[in-house]
């Protein structure tokens, strides 16, 4: 493409940022960490929205729309993680029933047929996350002009106080436990049994993401306050580049989940010596977590680590096995009388509404056993 760029200007967070032209006069940022970086994304845009031709789009297929959505809007604006979520959505929960309509003819009734099936076999979640995105593009091409409503007003959602509340998954005090216990378990020699059993250790009493830790940097500790520091986290994203040797690449996302996700969590003395094990077991002068080869370690391996300690314990049943530590840190302390609000704040939730949505149960056993205690007053 002979199209020369527009101007490259540094932002004050110290990205750099390139405004660029697509569709009908659209003004589109483009952000990077580098100037070079920028300017492939932008004519990276640019090219892909060369292709969508604007003077047809009546005969487009939803697929045909909603894909150059995905790249033009959509993928300029989230982070990798976040958009390998609404890719699949799109690719899984929207476009195996409706991708072959022709956007003109798409009504309420084809999405709400959509909605229904989804909802047979499907959480509510991940429905509500397909409904949204549907209507995010489609109300996104009526402000555009390109068709004249937007048929997912027409669909019915219905409440999730209609759906049946699940309480998250948390370990029993016997089973932390065991898991501590089997965490810790080092062979004939002295050497760990696991890698990262301490991690497991760590995130069991600081509630912390699973990709929160495998960021960390030692000058993210600050022992003498007994705090820890989150910035960011580590994340296993989808590997877009041509010919890539691997399906998925490790990524640090400087920039946390939400704005409360950057905090510190006081660090109790489980932490600390968790802490302590890791430094003389990873032996990285830089990361806290890290691999043999001090480089960043997957999630998943995590998640291996603690399936791996679980079939030893002979735990079964239990769902997000790794994020189960983090409901059972958030669980243990809300039930030793500790304010929703810190426990909130600990968690890095975006506000307390988020704090007593998820932990609900746990907040009605409070108030059961709070107004018994006016028993013995008088």
């Amino acid at each position: 493409m002979g199209k020369r760029l527009p101007e490259i200007k540094q932002r004050e967070d110290g990205r750099y940022e390139i405004k660029v032209t697509v569709g009908r006069n659209k003004r589109r940022s483009v952000y990077g960490k580098t100037e070079t970086e920028v300017r492939k994304k932008a004519r990276q845009l640019l090219e892909e929205a060369a292709k969508f031709n604007l003077s047809n789009i009546s005969k487009m297929t939803v697929r045909t729309y909603m894909t150059n959505w995905l790249l033009t809007v959509k993928k300029p604006d989230l982070k990798p993680g976040s958009y390998d979520r609404v890719e699949q959505s799109v690719n899984y929960q929207i476009l195996p029933y409706i991708g072959d309509i022709q956007i003109s003819a798409l009504n309420a009734n084809d999405i709400q047929n959509m909605i229904n099936e989804l909802l047979v076999k499907l959480s509510y979640s991940t429905v509500k996350k397909a409904y949204n995105n549907l209507n995010a593009c489609m109300e996104l091409a009526v402000i555009r002009g390109e068709i004249v409503k937007n048929p997912v007003k027409g669909v019915r959602l219905p409440s999730a106080k209609n759906k049946e509340k699940k309480n998250v998954t948390a370990y029993t005090p016997g089973e932390i436990a065991a898991i501590v216990e089997e965490a810790k378990r080092t062979y004939s020699n002295g050497a760990p049994v696991y890698r990262y059993g301490y991690l497991i250790i760590l995130l069991l009493n600081t509630g912390m993401r699973e990709g929160e830790p495998l960021y960390l940097k030692w000058e993210d500790i600050d022992l003498e306050k007994r705090r820890l520091y989150v910035h960011g986290n580590v994340v296993e994203v989808k590997n877009r580049e041509k010919n890539a040797a691997s399906k998925y690449v490790i990524i640090e996302q400087e920039t946390p989940k939400t704005d409360k996700s950057t905090r510190y969590i006081p660090l109790n003395d489980n932490a600390i010596d968790a802490l302590e094990h890791l430094r003389s077991i990873i032996r990285d002068n830089h990361h806290v977590i890290a691999t043999k080869n001090h480089t960043h370690v997957s999630p998943r391996k995590v998640y291996k680590t603690m399936e791996s300690i679980l079939d030893r314990c002979g735990i079964t049943g239990k769902t997000n096995l790794v994020h189960a530590l983090r409901h059972t840190f958030a669980t243990t302390l809300i039930r030793n009388g500790t304010d929703i609000k810190v426990v909130s704040e600990i968690l890095g939730h975006e506000d307390v509404s988020t704090t007593l949505k998820v932990y609900h149960h746990v907040v009605d056993e409070q108030k059961e056993s709070a107004v018994t205690q006016l028993d013995n007053l008088y």
